[in-house]
């Protein structure tokens, strides 16, 4: 009887451990697979650069961090409010789609360029390209 009491005993601590063990390891695995996951999101980061703030309050040097869903524009509840007469209120917007960052106008009075040339659909930006918007021109990085 005490011969099987222990084996049982022995039996019962050696399954807690391996619960314990596992729960354990997939603890470890998804907190790996998390920070795999967050170092790729952050690698993909753009980022716009202020080089020329004519007729604005923001100053050149300033750099705002691009979220998926950036927009742009004179009202307050914009992502980069620009207090500039040539900004629309509701100016451009700036979206990322997989590895790949967008840009276009919303049909703003003024007009949105990329590289000095007037947007007329959503396009592509690549790093060093120049979007202005009015007297504020913004170089996009990454």
């Amino acid at each position: 009887m005490n011969t099987t009491l222990f084996i049982f005993r022995l039996l019962s601590a050696v399954l807690l451990f391996a619960l314990v063990g596992g729960m354990a390891y997939l603890i470890y695995r998804d907190a790996r697979l998390s920070a795999a996951l967050l170092a790729q999101q952050q690698e993909n980061v753009g980022k716009l650069h202020v080089i020329n703030s004519n007729d604005s309050d923001i100053a050149v040097g300033t750099t705002f961090p691009l979220q998926p869903l950036t927009s742009i524009g004179r009202a307050s509840m914009n992502n980069i409010t620009i207090h500039n007469a040539f900004a629309s209120s509701e100016h451009a917007l700036i979206t990322r789609r997989g590895q790949l960052w967008q840009v276009e106008d919303l049909g703003s009075r003024n007009g949105t360029l990329l590289n000095g040339v007037k947007l007329e659909e959503q396009t592509a930006v690549s790093p060093g390209d120049v979007i202005a918007i009015g007297g504020t021109h913004f170089k996009f990085e990454m």
